[in-house]
């Protein structure tokens, strides 16, 4: 082989480096989808562009011929590479079987096998010669027919390239200002080729289409790697609706921002041309969570401060490529605001109704107890007036005796009635609030110590207003025993969630008692701590809830309560 120096050689070389730099870079980014087809493209592009530059400078027929057939591998590879690059881009990774690769390639290979054996039969050069006319030798030429065969196949792959890439145009707002870069990135040296092959080029004498094509790598890198252009891809544009009132957002898989309708940008506070390509913890802390645990698909945010900031119900869903690959993950706002606003309106509404019931139930309970002690008192008041005018003074005062212990127990329970009352739910008051309050001052006043227990799945609103009414009477009731008849020291009211059932257990410390003579006088009353357990039991089943009684003599008394959770709404 022979060679000259030969100046334009230089715009080759330098083509060649800007490809092997763009190749190694784009390699080592390779995770980023439409990396590795890049890589591959740059890769052919050198190829190419060295040997074109050892045609040029090559001063004999065989020289130059040998370099030229070694063009034509990489000439023959180019258009599957720009296809590979349009699928991935597009998502249509699917498209990508081995099987497809091999069809694809028949015609290339064909194609390469009739130009190293071109002498035999004159498929794809005829009249081939050096020419020597211009300021260094090219090799002359007319194109045989199996050239127009090999030109045909490859501009019908280029011209799906680019009506991949129109498509994904038409397919989003986004797309109009990306996919742009990738078509300029194609057409550059497939018009330039295109010219030369007609005889229309600038340079006739000789096809340089290899610069041109680094210049093309340039424009598709920019894109690639300076504005994640293959990241920022409308994977979910056909299911969104400009129009929608839900927010759609979509995020790739580095948790970036690459899609949001109108009513995304409004939730985020921030016009797509700001939020696209930011990472999500970055626009919105908040939704943190839900992007990085896979097993959570739902949540609820208030965005803001105060009663009127509005709430979201925020659902997530990965989206994944053909091959069953996550590739980002789509977020569907629903505002709820107006839902929660009605449900907590109704939510007060019947909790009011709960608390008016159970305040006459109370005044009933009230009334009915009070009238049998001022009944008694009048009874033994006569009693021992009458003792006194007889002169039986010892008598009279062991009336007054029985008198006076019947007003204190009637003062104790008149001020737990008060205390009841206070402690009970008001409209806009929450169960546990009220709970915790009872509690204090049960403590306060009693010095009986109280601990309650909650665990983290039992929140307030999980249990229906009367409900909450009805239980926190059954746990004073409760409460008002083990004052009275247990001698405890402490109590303690626990909470837990068992399926769509709540468990309430209120278990002391006492003397306890024997269970069988609590069957044996259950539902009698004036049995003291008897009728007062009878009460819980009948609030209980009036909720749909039960009630158990579990004691030992000296082992202290555990009062276990189940009622039915709230049917939350879907």
């Amino acid at each position: 082989m022979h060679f000259q120096y030969i100046p334009y050689v230089w715009l080759l070389l330098a083509s060649a480096a800007v490809t092997t730099a763009l190749g190694v870079y784009a390699w080592r980014q390779r995770t980023v989808p439409g990396a590795t087809p890049f890589a591959i493209l740059m890769l052919i592009a050198t190829a190419w562009a060295l040997a074109n530059a050892l045609e040029m400078a090559g001063t004999d027929l065989p020289t130059k011929l040998f370099w030229a057939n070694v063009q034509y591998l990489c000439y023959v590879t180019l258009p599957l590479a720009w296809l590979a690059l349009s699928l991935h881009y597009t998502r249509r990774d699917e498209w990508l079987t081995r099987r497809n690769l091999a069809l694809l390639m028949i015609e290339p290979l064909i194609t390469a096998v009739l130009v190293w054996t071109n002498p035999l039969h004159g498929l794809m050069r005829r009249g081939v010669h050096l020419d020597t006319a211009g300021p260094f030798p090219v090799i002359g030429k007319t194109f045989g027919p199996w050239f127009w065969v090999h030109a045909v196949y490859t501009y019908l792959l280029l011209s799906l390239t680019i009506y991949l890439f129109l498509a994904a145009l038409r397919a989003s707002p986004l797309s109009r200002r990306q996919t742009p870069v990738l078509l300029i990135g194609t057409l550059l040296p497939v018009a330039w080729n295109a010219l030369y092959n007609f005889g229309l080029s600038p340079i006739p004498r000789h096809d340089v289409a290899p610069a041109i094509l680094s210049l093309s790598g340039v424009v598709v890198a920019w894109g690639l790697f300076r504005y994640r252009l293959l990241d920022l891809v409308p994977v979910a544009r056909t299911t969104v609706v400009e129009g929608m009132d839900d927010g759609v957002m979509v995020l790739d898989a580095g948790k970036r921002i690459v899609d949001l309708n109108p009513a995304a940008q409004r939730i985020v506070g921030r016009p797509a041309s700001q939020a696209i390509g930011q990472p999500v913890a970055e626009v919105l802390p908040d939704l943190i969570a839900l992007c990085q645990d896979e097993a959570m698909t739902q949540t609820e945010l208030v965005l803001g401060e105060g009663d009127a900031a509005p709430c979201y119900d925020v659902r997530c869903s990965p989206l994944r490529d053909g091959r069953g690959r996550r590739i980002g993950q789509l977020i569907v706002w629903h505002d709820i605001t107006e839902r929660k606003r009605i449900h907590a309106q109704l939510l007060q509404q019947q909790r009011a109704l709960a608390v008016l019931e159970e305040r006459e139930r109370l005044a009933r309970e009230l009334h009915d107890s009070l009238g049998q002690v001022l009944g008694y008192v009048n009874v033994q008041a006569q009693a021992a007036r009458e003792l006194l005018s007889s002169g039986r003074t010892r008598d009279a005062e062991a009336h007054l005796a029985r008198l006076a212990v019947i007003a204190q127990d009637a003062h104790t329970d008149v001020r737990e009635y008060i205390l009841s009352v206070k402690a009970a739910l008001s409209p806009e008051g929450s169960f546990f609030t009220a709970l915790d309050h009872y509690l204090r001052q049960f403590e306060q006043r009693y010095e009986i110590q109280t601990e309650r227990i909650i665990p983290h799945d039992l929140a307030e609103g999980m249990l229906e207003p009367v409900v909450e009414v009805q239980l926190l009477r059954i746990i004073q009731e409760a409460l008002t025993n083990v004052r009275k008849h247990t001698g405890a020291r402490r109590v303690q009211v626990s909470f837990a969630v068992q399926g769509n059932q709540a468990l309430v257990t209120v278990e002391d410390d006492g003397q306890g008692f024997d269970p069988a003579s609590l069957s044996q006088s259950w539902g009698r009353a004036g049995e003291g701590a008897h009728f007062g357990l009878q009460l819980m039991r009948e609030r209980a089943e009036a909720v749909g809830g039960s009630l158990e009684v579990c004691s030992a003599p000296g082992q202290g008394t555990k009062v276990m309560v189940q009622v039915p959770l709230r049917l939350v709404d879907s």
